[in-house]
């Protein structure tokens, strides 16, 4: 027989878990590296009209924190899970 509430603690699981169930660490590492090259792209665009023509698009603005967070979030759980 099963312990009480064990269904519940399948669904309380951390989000690590969950993105790894459908993605493996290869993927999410090749997400990373696009998403690098994207925002590297989208920097030297913006700095480049800013030096240049003295304008900022906003909409590249919008775009930073896109690629940012999973920048971010995706390269702590690569590093967390290949440090174990």
């Amino acid at each position: 027989m099963s312990r009480p509430f064990e269904s519940f603690e399948f669904l309380d699981r951390g989000w690590d878990v969950r993105v790894l169930e459908n993605h493996s660490l290869r993927s999410l590492f090749v997400v990373v590296v696009v998403y690098s090259f994207m925002l590297g792209i989208i920097t030297s665009v913006t700095t480049y009209e800013v030096i240049r023509f003295h304008r900022f698009n906003w909409t590249f603005a919008f775009l930073f924190p896109v690629y940012i967070l999973p920048i971010f979030r995706y390269s702590r759980l690569i590093y967390r899970r290949l440090s174990r």
